[in-house]
């Protein structure tokens, strides 16, 4: 957890401001997390209680103890596929892959899969999230266990080998049934939004995106390749295109949204295939798949 203290906090104890702060927190935990050193002051380990200043940045490591408690309690995800090197969830919208202050604190795909993997009394301490799905997209999310299957899958990953197909609703429906699109994506980190291009421009990065039409009609279902993983990069390049996903409000058509009654983006990861080596070569040609809700 990080926490940056406000100017009306200026002055207060630790404790106090961490009580005040992380109102989920028991008081044990807190009293506990300074005891053991473990919270740092702009990047310092504090010794003790102390009166914190204005701007400072706290961050505590909460006790295994607390962590381990409250993943019991959260939500176990739903299983796709499970071996002794990885692991494969369905997430559900609404549920961030990770957080990003704290991964092991929270409810996300990680801590959910954490909470689960502990429960069969397997070991946790080398999960990691092999890639990441938007919060408002639901689907197949890749974990692994074990450093090497990590190592193998990150690799995978980077040169494109492991598939990732998407299904969603969009407005209208594209005149060729089946394409591989091109154009250029760039990131607004300050608005959390991307733009897309037919055309190289500064700052901006090549995306592929293919998709097949699954359902013509005015809401066509399509299936959608994301070829290269840039950040929203469906959603941006379909709306680009003039074929926004149903629910999408950021780059869709909020009023037709509201129109629909549609709250959350029509955008499901339904397929990941592997094509990989090292650690992972025996899934090399495997697909793992799930039903989209829409």
């Amino acid at each position: 957890m990080i926490i940056r203290v406000p100017r009306e906090k200026d002055g207060l104890m630790l404790s106090r401001l961490l009580t005040q702060t992380a109102v989920d927190v028991p008081q044990w935990a807190v009293r506990e997390a300074i005891k053991c050193r473990d919270v740092r002051i702009d990047g310092v380990r504090i010794t003790g209680d102390v009166r914190v200043c204005e701007g400072q940045e706290i961050r505590v490591f909460w006790p295994k103890r607390f962590l381990r408690d409250t993943q019991k309690e959260l939500p176990l995800p739903q299983v796709v596929f499970e071996d002794e090197h990885v692991i494969v969830i369905n997430k559900p919208q609404g549920v961030p892959s990770q957080q990003e202050e704290n991964p092991l604190e929270g409810d996300s795909a990680l801590t959910r899969t954490i909470a689960y993997l502990k429960s069969h009394e397997e070991n946790t301490d080398r999960v990691r999230l092999c890639h990441r799905l938007d919060v408002q997209t639901g689907g197949l999310l890749l974990l692994t266990k074990d450093e090497a299957s990590f190592d193998a899958a990150y690799e995978a990953f980077s040169k494109r080998t492991i598939q990732k197909f998407y299904t969603c609703c969009v407005k209208g429906c594209p005149t060729k049934p089946e394409q591989v699109m091109r154009a250029w994506l760039r990131k607004d980190a300050q608005l959390s939004r991307v733009s897309v291009t037919d055309y190289p421009a500064h700052g901006a990065q090549e995306i592929l995106t293919g998709y097949r039409v699954l359902e013509p009609g005015e809401f066509a279902r399509l299936e959608v390749e994301l070829i290269t993983g840039r950040t929203h990069q469906i959603r941006a390049h379909l709306a680009h295109v003039g074929h926004p996903i149903l629910g999408d409000d950021k780059y869709g058509d909020r009023m037709l949204n509201r129109r629909l009654g549609l709250r959350r983006q029509q955008l499901w990861a339904t397929k990941m295939c592997f094509h990989a080596t090292g650690a992972l070569a025996y899934l090399d040609g495997v697909c793992i798949s799930t039903d989209s809700p829409f």
